[in-house]
C-alpha cells in the first residue's frame, strides 16, 4: 500500500490504464480512476466496479472508450455520465464536479470543475483515492492512504452527514465489511446527525438497506443499525430480526428479498404498512411480506386453511419458503417443503372427470402429504385411488 506504486488493471488481455492514458493523451482529455476501486485494490479487495473520472466531457471520453471495449453503454445525460457494461465488469464514466447541499438530505446541485473539487465532495477519506493515468501515479489530498492503512473511516467535513445521511449508512457498511474503526469525531457527529435520516426519501433508505442486505456481514451491520438506533427512525416500534440473517447457502435465489424477509420475520400484519411506507417497496416485495405473514399464522393454528396454503405455497417466491424454512425446524419446514407430484392431468387419467371436485381431491391429497403420510408420487397416486372411489359412491 504505497503511492509510489504503479497501477495495473488487465482487462479481457487489455491493459485498462494504458487504454485510458491513450485516450487521454490523444484528445487531451485528463482522466483518473477513482473512488472504491483505488481503495479496494489497496487492501487487496476484487472489485469489478471501476469508476473514471474525466476533467472534460464524460460521455464524449466514454463513446471514445467504446471504440476499445464494445460494452453496453448507459448514457445519464443530465451528470453527463456514463455506464459501460463490458463482459462482468461495470465502468463508470464521470465528468469531474462539484456539489452544493441546499438543504439537508437533498440531491445536490453540481458543477463540472477538476479532480480536486470531485475528490473533496466524497464522504471518506478512504474513498478520495484516485490514480493520474497520464502522470502514472497515485493521488491522496486528504490521507485517505494512512486512513486504509491504520483502518479508521474519517469524513471530510463536519456537515458531511448532514449534507447527506445516507453516508451514516455507508459509515456503518464500510466499517464492518473491512473491519475499520470510525474515528471517535465522525462517530460523534454521526449519532448527532441520526435524526436526519427522517429527511431521506423513501426510496433513498431502501436502496441503502438493500446494499446492506448484499454483505457477507449483513448481520453485525445490521446489528450496528440499532446500536445507533437507525431502525427506530425508520421504523418506529416494528419488531427486526437479525437471527439467522447472514445464513445464505442457495445461489440461486435473491439473497436482497430472501434477507429482507428474515429481517421482517417477526412482524405482524399490522406493520406492513409501515413498511411499505417507509421503504416504498415493490408490490413484490409486499406480496411476499403477505404470504411470509400467513403461512407463519397458519404454522403455529390447529385448524389449518389447507387450500389457501397450498395455494399460497404454488404462487409464493421461493425465497418466502427458504426464509421459513430457515428459520423454522421440524414440522413447519415440512409444511412449507410440501409439494405434490400428482398432477390434474394425472387425477383425470384415474377416472375423474374435470369439476370443483379436482380443489378439494388436491386439498386431501395436500393435508395428508403435509402430515407425512406421503412420500412419493406413487403414493399419491394410490391415494387419490382410494379418494376418487369414495367420491363416487357419495362418501
Amino acid at each position: 500500500m504505497d503511492k509510489g506504486d504503479s497501477l495495473y488493471i488487465e482487462i479481457d488481455g487489455k491493459d485498462f490504464v494504458e487504454l485510458l492514458r491513450k485516450i487521454s493523451l490523444e484528445f487531451k482529455i485528463k482522466s483518473y480512476i477513482v473512488g472504491g476501486f483505488i481503495r479496494d485494490y489497496l487492501l487487496g479487495v476484487k472489485n469489478f466496479d471501476i469508476d473514471v473520472v474525466v476533467e472534460g466531457d464524460g460521455v464524449e471520453f466514454a463513446n471514445l472508450l467504446s471504440r476499445y471495449l464494445e460494452g453496453d453503454i448507459v448514457i445519464h445525460e443530465a451528470f453527463r455520465t456514463v455506464t459501460l457494461t463490458y463482459k462482468n465488469i461495470s465502468i463508470d464514466v464521470i465528468s469531474a464536479r462539484k456539489e452544493y447541499y441546499d438543504y439537508p438530505a437533498v440531491l445536490p446541485r453540481i458543477e463540472f470543475s477538476n479532480i480536486y473539487d470531485d475528490l473533496a465532495r466524497r464522504d471518506f477519506t478512504i474513498n478520495t483515492l484516485a490514480y493520474d493515468v497520464v502522470e502514472n501515479k497515485f493521488i491522496d489530498y486528504f490521507n485517505g492512504i494512512q486512513d486504509l492503512k491504520t483502518g479508521v473511516i474519517r469524513i471530510l467535513h463536519s456537515k458531511s452527514f448532514i449534507d447527506d445521511p445516507t453516508r451514516i449508512f455507508r459509515a456503518i457498511r464500510y466499517s464492518v465489511r473491512y473491519s475499520f474503526a470510525i474515528e471517535s469525531e465522525t462517530e460523534r457527529l454521526l449519532k448527532e446527525s441520526i435524526d436526519k435520516i427522517r429527511l431521506l426519501t423513501p426510496d433513498r433508505i431502501r436502496n441503502e438497506l438493500f446494499l446492506i442486505l448484499k454483505e457477507d456481514k449483513a448481520k453485525e451491520m445490521i446489528e450496528k443499525v440499532i446500536y445507533y438506533g437507525i431502525d427506530k427512525i425508520v421504523f418506529g416500534d416494528v419488531s427486526i430480526n437479525t437471527k439467522n440473517l447472514d445464513y445464505f447457502e442457495n445461489s440461486d435465489i435473491d439473497i436482497v428479498l430472501y434477507r429482507f424477509l428474515i429481517l421482517f420475520y417477526l412482524i405482524k400484519e399490522k406493520d406492513l404498512i409501515k413498511i411499505k411506507e417507509s421503504l416504498n417497496i415493490s408490490s413484490l416485495y409486499l406480496k411476499s411480506l403477505e404470504d411470509l405473514i400467513f403461512l407463519c399464522k397458519q404454522l403455529k393454528c390447529k385448524d389449518k386453511n389447507v387450500r389457501k396454503i397450498r395455494l399460497t405455497l404454488q404462487t409464493t417466491k421461493k425465497e418466502v419458503i427458504k426464509a421459513i424454512s430457515t428459520m423454522e425446524n421440524g414440522e413447519a419446514q415440512r409444511i412449507v417443503n410440501t409439494k405434490l407430484y400428482i398432477t390434474g392431468e394425472d387425477i383425470k387419467n384415474l377416472g375423474l372427470k374435470p369439476s370443483p371436485l379436482y380443489g378439494e381431491l388436491m386439498d386431501k391429497l395436500f393435508e395428508a402429504k403435509m402430515k407425512g403420510l406421503l412420500n412419493n408420487k406413487e403414493e399419491e397416486i394410490e391415494f387419490a385411488k382410494k379418494l376418487i372411489e369414495q367420491l363416487k359412491k357419495g362418501e
